[in-house]
């Protein structure tokens, strides 16, 4: 292996055609800065084309009232609503009736027997019975401010044949047909006086109380 001196044709390749032609590196240069723009422009379009976030929605702000104060500083005076007018109703009219009217007409009433007045008042009322007849008492009161006459009138069915009767004022006994019997006292019952008859009845059957007893005309109790 020989000391002397290199030649050009042992150096490096490389270096020598950069030396040779130096437009590689303008080429290489302009090269690199294209791809690198090109790079770029590609990432631009790519955030371009990226969905837009939908807005947000509108925030609305409370509306405070506004108050009206008086000039003289005093309380504040809300608006007064303003009263809506109400309808008004038409008159009505009444149509007149198809036909006259018709009154109408007390219907009579049913005979009311007479009630006994608080003059002369009877109570009879039976005391005892057996099997052929019974026995009773009758009461007459004059409440009258005078002397009365008294008449008591007892109505017996048809099973009822005989009475029998006494009393210490006085008094007289009739009939009026089968089960009728009449008693009168033979004078003017005194004004606050009451008068007691004793009956004694014959009948066949049962029964010892009337249908019906009147004393001048009214009806009196039957116990």
């Amino acid at each position: 292996m020989s000391g002397g001196p290199v030649r050009p044709s042992d150096a490096p390749a490389a270096p020598r055609v950069l030396a040779t032609a130096p437009w590689i590196v303008v080429v290489l240069g302009v090269g690199l800065i294209a791809g690198l723009l090109v790079v770029v422009l590609f990432s631009l379009r790519g955030a371009e084309r990226a969905p837009m976030p939908a807005p947000a929605p509108p925030m609305y702000l409370p509306t405070l009232g506004v108050e009206r104060t008086s000039p003289t500083g005093g309380a504040t005076v809300a608006p007064t609503a303003t009263p809506s007018p109400t309808a008004t109703r038409s008159p009505t009219t009444t149509s007149p009736a198809a036909g006259p009217s018709r009154s109408a007409t007390p219907r009579p009433s049913a005979s009311v027997r007479a009630v006994a007045p608080a003059a002369v008042t009877a109570r009879y009322e039976a005391t005892g019975s057996d099997r052929d007849g019974f026995d009773a008492r009758l009461t007459v009161v004059n409440g009258s401010g005078d002397g009365r006459d008294w008449t008591v009138e007892l109505f017996f069915t048809g099973n009822v044949k005989t009475v029998q009767a006494s009393s210490t004022s006085g008094l007289s006994v009739s009939t009026q047909g089968s089960g009728v019997f009449v008693l009168r006292g033979t004078g003017p019952l005194p004004a606050g006086e009451s008068a007691t008859v004793r009956l004694s009845f014959g009948r066949t059957g049962a029964g010892d109380r009337p249908g019906r007893c009147t004393v001048n005309g009214a009806d009196c109790a039957i116990d």
